[in-house]
């Protein structure tokens, strides 16, 4: 596609593509919620972006047992597109080209952050912003393993919010490890951002917080020096006030900033 043919996307479809490329896969109600739109709206634009090639659709037949909805991601067409709108280099956008061949782990948890995200960004000040995992594509100051949303507030805020509701407990506890170490070893460039994970559910959230309080304590680590919080999927997707416990005060429900 020629670089002057960007122009011909509509701005609602320009805006459903650059959400394709935040999210990476996504289903058009979880779109519809971000863009705070009708579904139909959605699906009128999806449609006409599988015909047009731009975007791929996956559905099976069998999935309507479940209730399962199809999901769609950008073409290595809408990926070009995507970029030349975007007016970013070819490398910001490599891992999309690689779509088709994605794992389902990594479709899930794609999934997953769409639908977390709009109940995060609605519990934020104003005009603070949301990154996910290939907006940071690029930036070397996170942690090897990137946060599924970084979040900057106006006032100079900064949280990742890392989602493993899906992940065993030793699986939550190593990422941890991983963040401590990048902590220690990398540091900031002004105060660590906040440090929150969305666990399975309260349980999880319960015994992950009283089992690191003790952790960080033995390291000698604070609140001034690092904050580490959990909220439970359940609490974030129900759009419940102050999900959020701080492992200093794991009993204490709080909003994230």
């Amino acid at each position: 596609m020629k670089k002057e043919e960007a122009i011909m996307f509509t701005p609602q479809t320009q805006r459903v593509l650059k959400l394709l490329f935040k999210f990476r896969f996504i289903t058009a109600l979880g779109l519809a919620n971000v863009m705070g739109i009708r579904r139909y709206s959605v699906y009128e634009v999806l449609d006409k972006l599988v015909k047009s090639g731009h975007v791929i659709k996956v559905y099976d037949i069998a999935w309507k047992i479940d209730r399962k909805p199809a999901y769609y991601y950008l073409s290595k067409e809408g990926v070009t597109a995507v970029r030349q709108i975007m007016g970013v280099k070819e490398s910001k956008v490599n891992s999309l080209y690689r779509n088709d061949t994605a794992s389902q782990s990594l479709i899930q948890q794609s999934l997953t952050t769409l639908k977390c995200y709009t109940p995060i960004k609605q519990s934020l000040p104003q005009e603070a912003e949301v990154f996910t995992i290939p907006e940071l594509n690029g930036y070397k100051q996170f942690p090897k393993k990137r946060p599924d949303l970084y979040i900057s507030t106006p006032d100079g805020q900064e949280a990742m919010v890392f989602i493993l509701a899906d992940a065993a407990p030793f699986v939550v506890r190593k990422r941890l490890d991983e963040i401590l170490t990048h902590f220690e070893d990398e540091g900031w460039d002004g105060d660590y951002p906040r440090v929150a994970f969305i666990l399975k559910d309260n349980s999880a959230k319960s015994s992950f917080l009283f089992y690191e309080a003790s952790r960080l304590e033995e390291m000698g680590l604070d609140e001034d020096e690092f904050v580490l919080m959990a909220a439970s999927q359940d609490d974030i997707l129900n759009d419940q006030p102050n999900p959020w416990a701080s492992v200093y005060r794991p009993k204490r429900t709080m909003a994230l900033f």
